[in-house]
């Protein structure tokens, strides 16, 4: 059955400097390791979502990120994660390819962008607020007739780490009331944890996507770093309000 193709990329937590490394792993070339293998393996993609993490903390690396993503076609799609500076990427990303935030409509599917950054201590936990989450509830309700896939970059449900669990989404259970409360929702994809989640909430699935970096150790309640390699995730959203998504780990990859 026809579907949109989505290429999930997150936490690519990259720095001006192309030798920026993160926990033992350069950023940007494992970055541009998952983009070539992604650009060989499922292109043509209909979008890319980058969900947050962008940076590590330094609004300069926008412009690299932007660079490494020039030889994808497909709209990018971005939201903001807890080491981004979301006014700077308002700044550097006011191309029609770009969209950060907001709702994309595709065919039968809208993609519905959160900023879970809302008045945050800054220890990297993610919130939306109030006024967010009202927002969303008016949003779902006007897409009525389209599935909807919602991209966030903290994740709503646990991850069952002790550690990640702590800087999670702080009104998940708010979230989920309001998605709870619209048919229309078929999937959630989210970043953050640096490891993959795969679920279902009633009928909602549930995905989390690997980092394009390092990963974390799944179900440890510390944050220790796994020996899996760099990922991303394709999610091919059907017509018939199916999600068909698999997660792709780049084996082998020499950090």
């Amino acid at each position: 059955m026809p579907s949109l193709r989505l290429l999930q990329f997150t936490d690519t937590h990259l720095f001006r400097d192309p030798q920026g490394v993160v926990r033992g792993t350069r950023s940007l070339p494992s970055l541009q390791a998952c983009l070539e293998h992604a650009r060989r393996r499922y292109l043509p993609a209909d979008l890319v979502a980058v969900t947050g993490d962008l940076v590590q903390d330094d609004p300069e690396a926008y412009g690299v990120l932007e660079l490494a993503l020039q030889e994808f076609e497909a709209p990018v799609l971005l939201i903001p994660g807890n080491h981004d500076v979301a006014s700077e990427m308002q700044r550097r990303f006011p191309k029609p390819r770009f969209q950060l935030c907001g709702t994309r409509v595709m065919g039968a599917w809208a993609v519905v962008l959160l900023d879970t950054t809302f008045e945050v201590s800054g220890r990297g936990e993610g919130r939306l607020g109030p006024a967010a989450l009202e927002a969303l509830d008016s949003e779902l309700a006007r897409l009525h007739e389209l599935h909807v896939f919602v991209c966030l970059h903290h994740p709503p449900v646990s991850m069952e780490t002790a550690g990640l669990d702590s800087l999670g989404l702080e009104d998940a259970a708010a979230f989920l009331a309001v998605i709870d409360r619209h048919a229309n929702v078929r999937g959630i994809a989210w970043g953050h944890a640096h490891q993959s989640l795969d679920l279902f909430r009633g009928g909602v699935r549930m995905m989390c996507a690997p980092a394009t970096c390092m990963q974390f150790k799944p179900r440890d309640p510390g944050f220790v770093v796994d020996d899996r390699p760099p990922g991303y995730r394709v999610i091919d959203l059907q017509d018939d309000g199916g999600i068909a998504s698999e997660v792709v780990w780049l084996e082998g990859y020499q950090r």
